[in-house]
């Protein structure tokens, strides 16, 4: 038996924070829920916990279908809540909406990863590029400096502006010591996925032997997903892309470099500054690695 949630303090607006399904959604005990800023590490964390919850090296994560985003408006929610329901193992369920906008049951696990601001800005806009359909033009207009200026300046959601971020950021800091929360960075993945993957492994409580688990943190490297894209991938083979494959980028930091100006960075840290204290931005940036 499910204790009630402790019940969302804040509703968010716009196509990816639907809160109405979260209230017909039916938790199970073991459920894990993956929250994340878009592009800073969701379809990897949801990979890793494919390959946990399988035991398979080789499985087909398929996580449009069997790892849903629960709340964003597309999809119909009778059928998503079914095939939910229709699941016998172990479920992940994603969504971009912070903690403070989501129901959260002392049952279940939940897990954040987070990456620096003007990585997450870029790789957005890679992705938007790598789309058949033409979204978003309003925050990635051609020019960088302008684009920028949008994801600084803007207070919107779809297309991650700095604020949807920070927000994101500071409500995972309400929940920090929540023992069903698991708060991880993008560059320390980097680092040492092997440290990452065990630290998921321990927080959901799945385990395997030695051999395996070698195994499936190899399958886990960014690399063997990029090269498995028609099993990691979100919508792969549906023709969403214009590459599959492409859908994984670089998996690197920095991305900036040599592409924004001496006068964009200023503005990115005048306006950062007002947001987040020095210790919270340098830790929403470089995690764990101190910049390196």
């Amino acid at each position: 038996m499910i204790a009630p949630p402790e019940p969302a303090r804040r509703r968010y607006g716009g196509k990816i924070a639907d809160f109405s399904r979260w209230e017909i959604f039916a938790p199970r005990l073991d459920d894990i829920i993956v929250s994340t800023p878009t592009k800073s590490g969701t379809t990897w964390i949801q990979g890793i916990l494919a390959l946990l919850i399988s035991g398979n090296p080789e499985v087909d994560a398929d996580l449009t279908n069997k790892a849903p985003w629960l709340d964003i408006s597309i999809p119909d929610v009778t059928e998503v809540m079914e095939r939910l329901e229709a699941q016998t193992h172990r479920r992940q369920i994603k969504t971009h909406t912070p903690l403070d906008g989501i129901p959260i049951w002392s049952e279940l696990r939940y897990i954040s990863v987070y990456r620096h601001p003007i990585d997450v800005h870029f790789s957005f806009r890679k992705h938007v590029s790598n789309m058949n359909e033409t979204v978003l033009q309003d925050c990635f207009p051609d020019d960088l400096s302008e684009g920028f200026a949008i994801f600084l300046e803007g207070e919107h959601r779809d297309g991650a502006s700095l604020a949807s971020i920070i927000d994101h950021y500071r409500s995972s800091l309400m929940f920090e010591s929540h023992e069903n929360f698991l708060r991880l960075h993008y560059a320390d993945m980097l680092y040492d996925l092997r440290d990452a993957f065990r630290r998921i492994a321990a927080h959901v409580g799945i385990s395997h032997p030695s051999e395996l688990a070698e195994k499936l943190i190899q399958a886990a490297t960014f690399k063997n997903m990029k090269a498995n894209a028609e099993r990691f991938a979100l919508s792969a083979g549906q023709g969403f892309w214009n590459s599959d494959e492409n859908f994984f980028d670089s998996a690197s930091s920095n991305k900036w470099r040599g592409k924004l100006t001496e006068k964009d960075m200023e503005a990115y840290q005048a306006r950062i500054s007002t947001l987040l204290n020095s210790e919270e931005q340098r830790w929403l940036e470089w995690g764990n690695r101190l910049g390196e």
